[in-house]
């Protein structure tokens, strides 16, 4: 698919809808919107280190100046540039061994860190995980959706740390087949990738407050890199009110045809190794 713009997303950081993208508006009316978070990288940091025990030999200096030193890189690329005038997070994923079961990592690790992280800061709020299907866990369920490019994200993870941002609204009210099919015409193969589950939780470790909106309503952030084997069901972090929760949620808006919505919003990660 050629390209034919100089830029690939629009004034607020989403990625501009090619012929064959499923999306429910091809321009956004913005109904469901988050705030950007106040980045604060020395308590993003103590938050991560705390909740989900990140490599803590990592200074907030070092944390602080890999991430900006991404974002000028990036913007110094015209197609990519405006990714950043959308929301942007934060995040750091510490280093795994070679074998990693996706649902186990997440569901052990990473959902019981924003638990933790959230209940902290908000304590007059629930934090809730609901798996919807057959199975009560997530272990042994989870795989890589084709053409995400999420191996280059693990890949990378078995080196060391892994710093960089999450654009949780880069691909809002595209359904999460053409969240999956646009990568094939981003540019940075091995370091921009359609966002999963670990660097998404991380996120929310670090800004607890991302989906929280008392002005207007948050999006449903879809995790579309991972991919359950009841292939009906989408992963996804979603506001309840104030309070947060982790869903295994129907894709399927009747038998045979896959939900497109104006509320759910897919996200992109860029990222880098912090040795």
């Amino acid at each position: 698919m050629k390209i034919t713009t100089d830029t690939l997303f629009d004034e607020h950081g989403r990625r501009l809808p090619f012929d064959g993208m499923r999306t429910f508006n091809s321009v956004s009316r913005r109904y469901y919107q988050l705030n950007q978070p106040d980045i604060q990288f020395d308590t993003v940091l103590r938050r991560m280190d705390k909740n989900a025990g990140v490599d803590d030999s990592i200074s907030a200096h070092q944390f602080e100046s890999a991430c900006l030193d991404l974002m000028k890189a990036t913007q110094e690329d015209a197609s990519l540039r405006n990714i950043f005038k959308g929301t942007h997070v934060p995040f750091m994923c510490p280093k795994i061994a070679d074998d990693v079961d996706l649902g186990e990592e997440l569901e052990q690790r990473w959902l019981a860190a924003v638990e933790s992280s959230f209940s902290e800061t908000f304590p007059q709020y629930h934090f809730k995980s609901i798996l919807q299907g057959e199975t009560p866990s997530l272990s042994g369920t989870l795989t890589l959706a084709e053409g995400a490019r999420y191996e280059h994200f693990l890949r990378a993870r078995r080196q060391g740390p892994i710093v960089g941002w999450y654009f949780p609204t880069a691909l809002q009210e595209y359904d999460v087949s053409s969240q999956r099919s646009q990568m094939r015409t981003l540019p940075l193969p091995e370091t921009l990738v359609l966002s999963g589950g670990f660097e998404a939780a991380a996120a929310l470790v670090g800004s607890p407050d991302l989906l929280m909106n008392t002005e207007t309503y948050p999006p449903v952030l879809c995790l579309s890199a991972f991919e359950h084997t009841d292939e009906r069901l989408m992963l996804c972090f979603k506001a309840y009110g104030l309070s947060l929760e982790f869903w295994l949620l129907s894709q399927v808006l009747v038998p045979g045809i896959m939900q497109v919505s104006e509320q759910w919003a897919g996200g992109l990660t860029l990222f880098t190794v912090i040795r």
